[in-house]
């Protein structure tokens, strides 16, 4: 637990030092946007202080269907970098746009227009490089023309940043955090490798297979995620990598409750996993924003996980209060690094989560090498046990007194002996039968291991058992070669079944 805190703490300290690379970065002002519609027949930008123009804030900025002007101003306490670096014009959006700084026109992303086959899709991201001496210190003018008709789904916010900064801050802060998704990225693609092929050759393959797509999951989720920053894509494929993000999410969630309802034999584990895929996929519908989509669809199947293993704690199962823990800490980080948590703590705890799981698989390897080694101790001995007694039936005799007589019987001959008063009848093999002058109780003392006391007046040799019969009552009997009944009873019929297996 310590540990995981610990990984929490360090992946915040991670983000703050990128997040200090944009500290030169002026935001336009989110409170105080102009929006008015266009007809594209402008050439410049219109009055934005007449009608039907309208004050709105950036969230209410939305050109999914239309074609729009909008204006907003970024103020600048310097004209250059704190490293005396040039400055660029940023705009993230899902839109085509042309893009206006203090009434010059500096440059377009796409092309807008009023209807989708007159559109050329702009990039989500694009730095424009102005001429130096548009920026001026105080407020500065940013006019957007924008249009998106090419998208796939509607956005709750399709307006993401306008912003002044350091030309190749974005780029630079991409990069430093690259190294640390790609170490991600190679602890997921190797636990999905490694648990993928003890699938195919190990013993517990279908835990294993469970933790390979679990590790898939999540290299798709990383891979789906640090795309925006490695490759610059136009907007339609932005809808697909939110798609892909929001189902990579559902799946992880789906696949980790999978795995820990298996480990626990939960019954029918296919219908609850069910159940929670249908739960989090409305849920998902109904959520705005599909970063809150992929917390949701990843939340719930992991909350119906943390209910269970929270009974399975209270009722004391072996390591259920390990996976509560575990599950209730990957829920707390969610809440408590929300807006973080898909871009750098999950995955940070998802690494760590995967060590622990090789670690865990390292343990289940050991336990079932020690068992294997056990059960073929176990095996050895038992051969050895049957060997002997196999050897005592050969080698063993006994003396049979009868009418005077004494005669040497070997007892891998005896099928049976029943009482009869202070003597005993023995039973050979053919059918022939021996009255011997010594009480059952005496004959059974002398007789070896593989000779069964089943009812008070018979003694059976487990050599020679052919099958057994209970009967309702309790009682039952049993078949022995040559065609011979004998009858068991109801108190020894335990423990005559347990020693024939």
């Amino acid at each position: 637990m310590l540990r995981f805190l610990s990984l929490i703490i360090f992946s915040q300290i991670l983000v703050c030092g990128a997040d200090a690379q944009f500290r030169d970065l002026a935001f336009m002002n989110f409170d105080d946007v102009t929006l008015c519609p266009a007809s594209g027949e402008e050439t410049q930008p219109p009055n934005f202080d007449a009608a039907p123009c309208e004050r709105v804030s950036a969230g209410d900025v939305d050109p999914q269907g239309k074609l729009i002007w909008v204006r907003t101003s970024i103020n600048l306490e310097a004209t250059r970098g704190s490293k005396g670096e040039p400055l660029s014009l940023y705009v993230s959006g899902k839109m085509a746009s042309e893009v206006y700084l203090n009434g010059v026109f500096v440059g377009a992303n796409g092309k807008p227009a009023t209807d989708a086959a007159n559109e050329v899709s702009g990039k989500m991201d694009v730095e424009l490089h102005p001429s130096q001496d548009l920026f001026k210190l105080g407020t500065n003018e940013v006019v957007l023309l924008a249009s998106s008709h090419r998208g796939f789904i509607k956005l709750y916010r399709p307006l993401h940043l306008v912003g002044i900064a350091p030309t190749g801050v974005f780029s630079d802060s991409t990069l430093a955090r690259f190294d640390l998704s790609i170490a991600t990225l190679s602890l997921f693609l190797l636990g999905a490798l490694y648990f993928g092929l003890m699938a195919v050759i190990g013993t517990s393959r279908d835990r294993s297979a469970t933790l390979s797509v679990i590790c898939f999951f999540a290299a798709g989720q990383l891979i789906s995620e640090v795309l925006r920053g490695l490759v610059s894509y136009s907007y339609p494929v932005h809808d697909l990598r939110l798609i892909a993000i929001a189902g990579f999410s559902l799946a992880f969630g789906l696949s980790v409750a999978f795995h820990i309802l298996r480990t626990f034999k939960v019954e029918q584990t296919m219908r609850w996993v069910g159940g929670l895929a249908v739960i989090s996929l409305i849920a998902m519908l109904g959520s705005k924003g599909f970063d809150f989509k992929a917390l949701v669809g990843m939340a719930i199947p992991l909350i119906g996980a943390l209910i269970a293993t929270g009974v399975w704690s209270y009722k004391r199962r072996a390591r259920a209060f390990v996976y509560f823990i575990a599950l209730l800490s990957f829920l707390l980080a969610i809440v408590l690094f929300q807006g973080l948590f898909l871009d750098t703590v999950f995955f940070l705890s998802v690494a760590f989560f995967l060590l622990l799981l090789f670690l865990e698989q390292a343990l289940v390897l050991a336990s079932e090498e020690r068992e294997r080694r056990s059960e073929e101790a176990r095996a050895n001995r038992l051969e050895q046990a049957l060997a002997e007694v196999e050897q005592r039936a050969e080698t063993s005799h006994i003396n049979i007194k009868s009418a005077g007589k004494l005669e040497r019987v070997a007892t891998n001959q005896i099928v049976h002996c029943r009482g009869a008063g202070g003597y005993s009848e023995i039973h050979l093999l053919g059918g022939r039968t021996l009255l011997h002058s010594v009480s059952l109780n005496e004959l059974e003392e002398s007789l070896p291991a593989i000779f069964l006391r089943v009812h008070r007046s018979h003694l059976i040799n487990v050599m020679f058992v052919e099958s057994l019969t209970r009967d309702s009552s309790g009682t039952g009997s049993l078949s022995l070669k040559d065609d011979v009944s004998v009858p068991v009873s109801r108190r020894i019929m335990p423990k005559v079944r347990e020693a024939l297996g």
